[in-house]
């Protein structure tokens, strides 16, 4: 399904007139699905199709979608349409959801979308045996009183587009009917020698080639080409035909703006309980849910601003027997949202700037939000430690031991009562070496049970001093213009010490038939009382740029470098009413720092994130190039579940004598954040000292270009 947003975010933006000329909009393709099958694009081909009958799963099935793959985990379902992500979700049920929205699973608008409601994404399970139980001491068949219960957690919108209320979210069981329905021709490849009677003999066009004698024998082709010996054929073999599945209406819900769903149901996720108790419907060898969104597009004229939209987020799916309506609980404690950033401001900053004034760049305490989703309390422990990457430093903060409530009785963990937790201190400074242009730092966060370590959760967070400012994490959830021609754009940036500005990143979403390639001038403002002032460096009749790698900005060099003191303004000014698309992160609000100016007077902005624009400053260090060398979905780590003692690790994008180069190292953490396998990089790890269990492996270099995280499961 996707992740690239270019939508309105105030339902639609020209109903709002609060909001004048600004503008932000979803997104046109999803860069992350086109990276992640740009990367396997030269190992998809000849896969084969898919085998039209997939073994059943059984029971239980469960998915919280807390994983660092983007599609659904075929071992569950059977399509590709949803994008699992941790981008669009707002205080889900867990970090990691499915969402479905208006992109199809190769990242792009779906061709029949209008601005009238249409069937767009779906979620659909592989088939799943309600018919018997594979218990560890028995097999036996599955009754009504063994009480199968189907839930699911959900949300509208997220950080995404809000549905319309006609574009519903929708759930259907299915079964087969008996029937079958024709699902494809199948093929096979022969030797031309299976046809001719000598190396001289040729095939020509319009000649009729009959399929095989292992083939249906009434099936025949006519050839189209010269064909000699030693060519291979492809002929058409056998009619497949496919099961005909009957998909029944079981719950919808109407789309609606998540903080009308918060005020509805005073929850941001909202958790569905269904019996499943049609045993003459269900209860056999193929039974099928799923999950399916209706979308509908803008329905302005403006292509600029045609875009994905009506987001719904899934979460939490299980499906077993033994369950009760109240079944509502599940052992585990998690976090809820994402790893911030130790900065005041921004998720970067230069080291030479961060230097000047350390302590108050950085920020006193954190937000931690995390949940304990059973009905017990547990007695938790909570750290975070920090690791400077190719370099020594090490610092790690102990939170101690503390009760962790029910979320449904006190929320996540509270400032208020476990301030060591939920807003842990900053004990620390960064180092302030003189000696270093730039330096990064992986930072762990870790909760887990006093009784049990392996119940808990581990996430993380890449702190950069490199050359330039962000206030975004580097994803856009949504794209961000005005539509005015003449319109302006300033972002507000405050040095600690004076400087060089030598370039401006920036990042333009895709939209549809490059209606977003526009002239437009780039600006640099002095400061008149916190809003831009008189320009002091432009350049007109520039275009967007754009990158086929996964969210890599594009620099707009500034030469000769613009020398600045204190507080400065960059942006553009647009010569059309298109708008310019330029990506928009709704996770980091930053709109204190964003300025608009349509009417003759600069105006705060109103779009809650922040612009993926980014000034850099003087240095040698282009994190542009190393930092985005190889990103996160060029990794293929498998098998996951490890169960045989053996990881295998490679980049589509690097080989391993290219990472050996460069120094890169593996490393393996348990869920407490210890470091278990430290080693220099490998195509093939070892893992059969470690026991079973939830792991994290991080890759990395000593130059901090290379920082990759991710999961496994070890299994014996």
């Amino acid at each position: 399904m996707k992740r690239y947003l270019l939508l309105l975010i105030g339902s639609l933006l020209i109903q709002c007139p609060g909001y004048g000329q600004e503008q932000v909009t979803g997104l046109y393709t999803n860069p992350v699905i086109k990276q992640e099958l740009k990367s396997h694009e030269a190992g998809s081909q000849g896969a084969g199709r898919e085998v039209i009958f997939p073994r059943p799963i059984h029971l239980p099935v469960f998915d919280d979608f807390h994983t660092d793959n983007i599609f659904p985990d075929t071992a569950l379902f059977s399509d590709r349409d949803a994008f699992i992500n941790d981008d669009f979700p707002f205080r889900s049920v867990n970090i990691g959801a499915a969402t479905l929205d208006a992109i199809d699973e190769n990242g792009n608008i779906y061709p029949d979308a209008s601005m009238f409601p249409f069937i767009a994404d779906h979620l659909t399970s592989r088939p799943i045996r309600l018919d018997t139980l594979f218990l560890s001491s028995e097999t036996r068949a599955i009754t009504l009183a063994d009480s199968i219960y189907f839930s699911f957690f959900y949300q509208p919108q997220g950080r995404g587009n809000e549905p319309e209320p006609y574009d519903s979210l929708v759930l259907e069981f299915g079964h087969f009917d008996g029937d079958s329905l024709f699902a494809f021709m199948d093929s096979i490849s022969v030797d031309a020698s299976s046809y001719l009677t000598d190396p001289n003999d040729t095939i020509f066009p319009f000649d009729t080639l009959f399929a095989p004698p292992q083939c249906d024998p009434g099936v025949y082709m006519i050839n189209y080409d010269t064909i000699v010996w030693g060519d291979m054929i492809t002929l058409p073999c056998d009619s497949v035909y496919e099961p005909n599945i009957v998909w029944d209406h079981i719950w919808s819900t109407e789309g609606m703006k998540i903080d009308s769903f918060y005020s509805r149901y005073n929850t941001y996720s909202r958790q569905v309980m269904i019996h499943v108790k049609d045993s003459a419907k269900y209860y056999h060898k193929y039974f099928f849910y799923r999950f399916f969104n209706f979308a509908s597009l803008a329905s302005d004229n403006n292509p600029s601003w045609k875009s994905n939209c009506d987001q719904w987020n899934i979460d939490y799916i299980y499906l077993d027997i033994d369950r009760s309506a109240a079944d509502t609980f599940y052992r585990d404690i998690t976090f809820a949202e994402r790893a911030p950033s130790f900065l005041t401001e921004f998720t970067s900053m230069p080291l030479r700037q961060y230097r000047n004034d350390p302590t108050n760049q950085l920020k006193d305490s954190l937000k931690m939000f995390i949940t304990n989703l059973s009905a017990d309390t547990f007695n938790v422990y909570y750290e975070y430690i920090i690791d400077e990457q190719g370099a020594s430093y090490s610092h790690t903060y102990n939170g101690g031991f503390a009760n962790l409530y029910p979320f449904y009785l006190s929320g996540y963990q509270s400032c208020a009562n476990v301030p060591q937790h939920a807003c842990p201190p900053r004990d620390f400074l960064f180092p302030l070496n003189s000696q270093a242009d730039s330096s990064s730092y992986f930072i762990r966060h870790v909760i887990h049970d006093q009784s049990n370590p392996d119940l808990g959760d581990t996430i993380h967070f890449i702190q950069k001093f490199y050359n330039y400012y962000a206030y975004d994490d580097g994803t856009p959830e949504l794209g961000y213009g005005l539509s005015l021609a003449g319109g302006r754009v300033g972002c507000r940036y405050t040095l600690n010490i004076t400087d060089t500005l030598k370039g401006i990143a920036m990042f333009f979403n895709r939209v549809q038939n490059n209606q977003n390639d526009k002239f437009f001038s780039l600006k640099i403002w002095d400061n008149n009382n916190g809003k831009p002032g008189y320009v002091i460096w432009e350049k007109e009749d520039l275009k967007p740029k754009f990158s086929n790698d996964l969210y890599r900005m594009q620099i707009y060099e500034i030469d000769p470098p613009v020398p600045l003191v204190g507080t400065f303004f960059i942006g553009w000014e647009q010569t059309t009413a298109d708008l310019l698309n330029v990506g928009f992160d709704t996770h980091n609000d930053a709109s204190e720092n964003l300025f608009y100016n349509t009417s003759g007077t600069w105006e705060q902005s109103l779009m809650p994130g922040s612009l993926l624009m980014r000034p850099i400053l003087h240095s040698y260090y282009d994190p542009f190039i190393v930092d985005e060398m190889l990103p996160g979905h060029s990794w293929n780590i498998y098998p996951n579940p490890v169960s045989n003692g053996v990881l295998h690790i490679e980049n589509s994008m690097a080989t391993a004598i290219d990472l050996e180069k460069t120094s890169t190292s593996i490393s393996i953490y348990d869920i407490l954040g210890r470091s278990l396998i430290s080693i220099p990089y490998s195509n093939v790890i070892n893992t059969a000292s470690l026991p079973q269990g939830f792991y994290i492996v991080h890759i990395s270099n000593e130059e901090g270009s290379i920082s990759h995280i991710h999961k496994i499961i070890i299994k014996k």
